[in-house]
Order: structure tokens, then sequence, then C-alpha cells
């Protein structure tokens, strides 16, 4: 059996990357391959860049403030939430030795026979480093061992910093997906190569297998409860009007961001499927919350990211592959205050070219991997 190497986002400590590399190793195996994830941690290959050396001396600057052990403490409560998610990580993916991306083992390339880089947003630059971004394009081995499933940039333009590095490793791949559509445009005008647009790997799996690994979390109490996942923070108007929502309704409002909650650190991916599963209402600024809403056919509210703006090409492309229209805040803004039809607009989505598009998104996959594997 030939064996896959995943590449992706490894820290054990956000649900989507979590949930988007078992589906991509689900998808491969479901394929006939032996597919497994490579992990790799920042701890194991610290590299001191002038901003690092910057953030150091600043934190050391301000130990003693409020701001700093405001900090400490949510440091804390991080390590006490991926130990947590680390239990899904050991129950559902293979996983392989630990690598550093800077000093890869000798014989890494030739213990895989492909290595795909995907989802998530691998080719966004997180650390400012070159080496990451080589390591995402895996430069390292040759291009007819290099996939890709659907990747993201999680952005609207090239940094001109690293330019050269975007144009090479795009160009060293036979076939490219992505995620949204503004990625395909971004590959076209930089190497004038097309790239197929894909489904997150999360949707090109079928929904059954997501219902199998539910997992009914500790805190459960009944399905009385609008589920809140806020990347970017629950507050303003969104927080004000959805907690009105919930008191005029008899309902609880379940934010498992919310630092100082117990869901905030008991919480597994498997537990987050679980919640939105059985939400009335779901209120996200999360692409993930969003697929999952959809998959399991449950209202929701999607509202903006003031902190990433450049996420929306990805919603845009999700939601307009399915034609689900008005489900922004803004557009919703109403419906949260106004009792009767208005606010049954909330609770009212129409689902019905959901079965369809998965079905030819899933086939459009399938063949793309055809040629990828020259099975054509």
């Amino acid at each position: 059996m030939n064996k896959i190497a995943i590449i992706t986002p490894y820290d054990d400590i956000n649900f989507g990357n979590k949930i988007q590399n078992y589906a991509v190793q689900r998808y491969f195996s479901l394929l006939g391959y032996d597919a497994c994830t490579i992990p790799y941690y920042e701890q194991a290959h610290v590299y001191l860049t002038p901003d690092a050396i910057v953030k150091k001396a600043v934190h050391l600057a301000l130990y003693f403030t409020k701001y700093e052990k405001i900090r400490r403490y949510q440091l804390l409560k991080t390590d006490e939430r991926r130990s947590y998610i680390l239990e899904f990580s050991k129950q559902y993916l293979k996983i392989a030795p630990m690598i550093k991306y800077r000093k890869l083992p000798q014989n890494f390339n030739k213990e895989y026979d492909y290595f795909v880089t995907g989802s998530d947003q691998v080719w966004h630059g997180w650390k400012n480093d070159r080496h990451e971004l080589e390591y995402f394009f895996l430069m390292f081995a040759e291009p007819s061992k290099r996939l890709t499933i659907a990747p993201s940039f999680g952005f609207d333009k090239f940094p001109k910093k690293y330019l050269k590095i975007y144009k090479k490793g795009l160009e060293g791949f036979e076939y490219l997906s992505v995620r949204e559509e503004r990625g395909a445009e971004l590959i076209k005008e930089l190497t004038g190569k097309e790239a197929t647009v894909l489904l997150d790997p999360t949707m090109l799996i079928d929904t059954s297998e997501w219902l199998e690994i539910l997992k009914r979390p500790s805190q459960y109490v009944d399905d009385k409860y609008i589920f809140v996942y806020a990347l970017g923070g629950f507050k303003g108007e969104v927080k004000e009007k959805t907690c009105k929502l919930a008191d005029e309704l008899g309902l609880r409002v379940i934010d498992i961001m919310d630092i100082d909650s117990d869901y905030y650190i008991h919480t597994r991916p498997d537990e987050f499927l679980y919640w939105i599963h059985n939400a009335r209402l779901v209120v996200t600024d999360s692409f993930h919350a969003s697929v999952f809403s959809i998959l399991f056919n449950k209202p929701f509210v999607y509202f903006k990211r003031a902190d990433q703006p450049s996420m929306g090409s990805r919603l845009e492309t999700l939601f307009n592959k399915f034609r689900i229209v008005g489900r922004n805040f803004d557009e919703l803004k109403d419906c949260f205050e106004n009792a009767g039809e208005t606010r049954e607009k909330l609770f009212e989505v129409d689902y019905s070219n959901v079965p369809a598009v998965l079905e030819a998104e899933r086939k459009k996959a399938a063949e793309f991997y055809k040629k990828c594997f020259h099975e054509e």
C-alpha cells in the first residue's frame, strides 16, 4: 500500500485544524492509501527572528504588569486545552514521529510515496520564515510526489518579501488545488497555472463519517442552547443581540472560546461537532463551524472577524457553491429582536441544494486525484 504523508499545521489547539486533518487522513485512506500526519512543534525548531527577540524582550519588561499576568493565565488555559485536544489526536490520527522542518530526517523523502499539503492555511506564512514556506510547498520532495488538498493562502495578495518562494513553490506542483476562488486567481496571476477549486476535505468525506465520531460533551445537559464559536472574540453587538435572544427563548449560550469557562478546556474536536449537531442555532465567525452547520443542516449566523478581513474569500466560495444566502449577521440583525415571522428567518435555511452539490463536488475531487495519481 502506498504511503502518503500529510503536511499540515500541527499544534493540538485548533478544532478546525484537527478536524480537517482527520478528514484528509480519512479521505486518502478511503482511496486506498496509508495516510499519516507529520507533526512538528515550534518549540522543536526555535528560531529567534528579530520580531521574536523583540516580543520576548517586551514580555520580560512587562512581567509584573496586569497585562502580562493575563497573558500568562491565557497561556496556562491554552496548555490545559491542548492536552485535552491531544486525546482526540491520539485516538483518531495516525501520527508519525515529530520532525523539525529546518532539519528534516535524512531519509524523510524516501519513506513516503507521496506528500500532500493542506488543507487549512498552509501557504499563509504564519512564522514569517522562508523555511516554513518551503516546507509547506513540499520543496524537499521531487515534484512527482507533491500533492495538494484544498490548501488556502488566507490573504488576498502575496507578500513581496517571499514572492520568489511562492512562485517557485507553486510551479513545483504538477496539479494544484485550492480551497477558495481567490486562491485560484492568485496562482493564475503569479504563475499562469490553473488550480482546481475543491471543497474543504471535511466535506469530501460522507457526512455519516462525522456522525459516527460525535462525542457527547461531559457538560452537555440538553439541546436548549445557542452554540457560539467566535475565534475573533464574542463581543459587541453580536454578543448583545445573541444573549438577548437566548434570554427571550429560554436558551443557554454555549461559548467554547470563553477562556474563563470549563467549555474552553474540556472540549474535544468530536465534542465540538456534537455541540453544533445539537444546537438550536449556531453563531460563528469560523469557516469550519459554518461548514458543519451546512453538513448537519443547522441554522447558523455568520459574522465577520474584524482581525482577519481577508478570510471572507473562503466563506464567499463556500456559500456561493451551495447557494446559501442571507446568513450574515448584518442581514439578520432585525431577526434577533423582532418576534414572529421575522425571527423565524433565523431558524430557516434553504439546504435543498446541498446534497446535489456535495455529490458533484466529490466526483470533481475524485477526478482530480485520478490525474494526480496518474490513474486515468
